[in-house]
């Protein structure tokens, strides 16, 4: 009986070490080498840019809708946080200086006192200056969502690189 365990183990050693060297992938090989590459970026973090990721992660995993793919209308992914305030993370920021984008429903500034017409306009995808707030009135197309917003807005991008 030892003989045939030995055998069958052996054999099953052999095929698999074949398969190997003739350059197939043990299953699930591929999922991980998907896996790898697509999270590669991730993988790479430590320390607090890692814990950071993971806690956007867990947010996100608990409530999976405030995360808006913009890709189409703007190369950007949108963080609706709710209450009018979003963050749009650009997916080639190598491309652009507007890495991240930060806006806010500015109703309740201007309700405050905030005067406007101090603010330049939102001006096209593209055409930010990092560190500049601008404004976007009630009903203006955004150019990050390619809509209108029902609030006044107001926005300011970050080049992060």
């Amino acid at each position: 009986m030892r003989s045939i365990v030995f055998i069958v183990v052996a054999g099953q050693m052999a095929l698999t070490i074949g398969r190997l060297l003739a350059g197939d992938q043990p299953p699930g090989a591929d999922e991980l080498t998907t896996l790898k590459r697509d999270y590669a970026d991730v993988l790479a973090l430590h320390g607090t840019s890692k814990q950071e990721i993971l806690a956007i992660a867990k947010i996100l995993r608990a409530k999976p809708e405030v995360a808006i793919d913009q890709t189409a209308a703007s190369g950007e992914y949108c963080f609706n946080s709710g209450h009018g305030t979003m963050v749009h993370f650009a997916t080639q920021p190598e491309l652009t200086q507007e890495d991240v984008v930060y806006e806010f429903d500015a109703s309740g500034l201007i309700a405050a006192g905030l005067d406007p017409s101090r603010l330049q306009q939102l001006p096209e995808r593209g055409q930010m200056t990092p560190g500049v707030w601008y404004f976007l009135p009630k009903g203006q197309q955004d150019p990050h969502h390619a809509h209108a917003l029902a609030n006044p807005t107001i926005a300011i991008a970050v080049n992060v690189k």
